[in-house]
């Protein structure tokens, strides 16, 4: 009878059938350990999969290693939250042979956290409720009393659902710089009158049913319908990251470092790009069959945010007191 090398691997950790992941809501990456199963069905790997909003995740993976709690093989979170758990010391070190094929940018000096993919930021609005001379071009635009009652936002200062929103505008503070972003808030915020989610997903929800016309800012997602993207020709082209980590307190740290190792091969890399919207693949020449614009996503934008970035916004002189202080809700 024929075994197969994962069956022989198997029998080598007896006591490691198991790989515990924390990610995010979306189904699509509960779909990774779908496809991950299929690749390594030999091994017969018990996969459990806890989502939540991004910061939930952070405190439940420190809560459960501060009280000797079972917890997360890997973390699979916005780049933030990620970076949150490196610098609480709740990552370990693992640097994957995949690595060698990536951008410095991509990894982690220090070895803790690897990108797996770019989520570019953007704007929608819904065509079907807004006039097609109310839609932005430039930034100032979106400070168009016309706009009054048809805009969304995601809260910067309710982390509760993430903060995705609040390093956002952190960064296009950096960009466009002080004077231009107070002018700019200060009359967004008065002549708009936005509606406020915690979480960008139940915005782009409201978007799409037309209770708004537009949503931001949001990761680029699929969209559809009456959907579309908002391009501001004048606010440069921003991104974020998905990364992944092997938490240090998880009993399953073979079946970690695998899983990390499918993530970033040529294989999923590539499938990722074909079957998944939205998620730019970080691997160098991974096929894509959409946004052919943003091929090379080592100089295609600016990212946010970086470890400096994250730790400023828990420090007594966070931004947050500066968006309070001008109204940004």
């Amino acid at each position: 009878m024929q075994v197969h090398p994962e069956q022989v691997e198997a029998k080598k950790h007896k006591n490691e059938n198991e790989l515990i992941v924390y990610g995010p809501f979306h189904k699509t990456f509960f779909d990774f350990l779908t496809q991950f199963r299929h690749r390594y069905y030999g091994l017969d790997i018990d996969l459990t999969y806890y989502a939540a909003h991004p910061v939930e995740v952070v405190e439940k993976v420190r809560a459960e290693v501060k009280y000797g709690i079972p917890t997360a093989d890997v973390v699979m979170l916005p780049h933030y939250t990620t970076l949150m758990l490196k610098e609480s010391g709740h990552l370990r070190e693992y640097r994957s042979p995949e690595l060698k094929a990536y951008d410095p940018m991509f990894k982690d000096k220090d070895g803790m956290w690897s990108a797996i993919a770019v989520e570019p930021t953007n704007f929608i609005y819904n065509r079907q409720f807004l006039d097609a001379k109310l839609v932005p071009n430039k930034l100032w635009d979106l400070t168009n009393p016309g706009l009054k009652g048809l805009v969304s936002m995601q809260s910067t200062q309710d982390w509760s659902d993430g903060m995705y929103s609040f390093f956002y505008f952190s960064t296009l503070l950096q960009l466009i710089g002080e004077k231009k972003w107070d002018e700019f808030v200060k009359a967004f915020l008065k002549n708009t009158e936005p509606a406020v989610f915690a979480c960008y997903h139940n915005m782009q929800k409201y978007v799409s049913r037309g209770s708004y016309a537009i949503g931001l800012p949001l990761p680029l997602i699929k969209v559809g319908w009456e959907v579309e993207t908002l391009n501001l020709s004048d606010v440069p082209k921003t991104a974020s990251m998905r990364s992944i980590g092997i938490v240090a307190g998880g009993a399953h740290q073979n079946n970690a470092e695998r899983f990390i190792n499918h993530l970033l091969s040529e294989e999923w890399q590539n499938s990722m790009g074909k079957l998944y919207e939205g998620l730019i693949p970080t691997r160098p020449g991974a096929t894509m069959k959409y946004n052919t614009v943003f091929r090379n996503p080592t100089t295609a934008m600016k990212y946010f945010p970086d470890e400096r970035g994250v730790k400023d916004a828990f420090s007594p002189k966070s931004l947050l007191e500066k968006f309070k202080s001008v109204g940004l809700p």
